[in-house]
């Protein structure tokens, strides 16, 4: 599908979170509110979602060479609880580091015109919906892994359930990746001594 307009109508005190650009929220002067969500690049199917809780936006940007100055928002949505922002900042922030690397590595950040941002839910792991992953935690590895997924398994998606490990495979290969660039060689050394005992055992 070329694009994708949707509207969430919650309680006031919560906000929805989902694909594309938040073009609009109305007051419906009930004690609701309607979230205008518009997305106009093609998107596969099992990558649209949405996220409603009582979140708060944490936004950051990040500068990719390739955009010359511009910047790409990095729109995260958290738990509005003071608690949750300072136990996730510091891994949250890496996020544009992320953006950056794997821009300079393997293209410019293919949704680049509307955002990449997080939802945090209660899930174990991660799902790279397009331009809006939806978070268990905001741990470097799983952070890393799920952007990934943005250039190979959103915006390259396989043709069939049978090739997802492509999808898999590129995503996990980028942990490495990102830990060899943007911590140590030896986080990244770490990373594959442990894909090498998990695929062993």
């Amino acid at each position: 599908i070329d694009s994708v307009y949707q509207d969430y109508t919650c309680v006031e005190t919560e906000m929805v979170g989902t694909n594309g650009s938040l073009t609009a929220v109305t007051d419906n002067g009930d004690g609701t509110k309607t979230y205008h969500w518009k997305t106009h690049y093609p998107i596969s199917y099992y990558l649209l979602s949405f996220s409603v809780s009582d979140y708060m936006d944490y936004s950051i940007y990040a500068h990719p060479a390739e955009m010359n100055g511009d910047s790409v928002l990095i729109q995260n949505f958290i738990y509005n609880d003071p608690a949750c922002l300072a136990n996730n900042q510091s891994n949250i922030d890496w996020s544009d580091d992320l953006i950056e690397l794997y821009s300079e590595k393997y293209g410019l950040y293919p949704f680049h015109e509307e955002k990449y941002g997080n939802c945090l839910s209660e899930i174990g792991g991660g799902m790279e919906h397009q331009t809006m992953t939806t978070l268990g935690s905001f741990s470097f590895g799983l952070n890393a892994h799920e952007m990934a997924h943005q250039w190979y398994g959103d915006n390259i998606t396989c043709a069939t359930w049978s090739d997802i490990w492509i999808n898999e495979g590129f995503a996990s290969y980028s942990e490495y990746v990102s830990a060899q660039y943007l911590q140590s060689q030896s986080s990244a050394n770490s990373w594959m001594n442990s894909a090498h005992n998990s695929a062993m055992s």
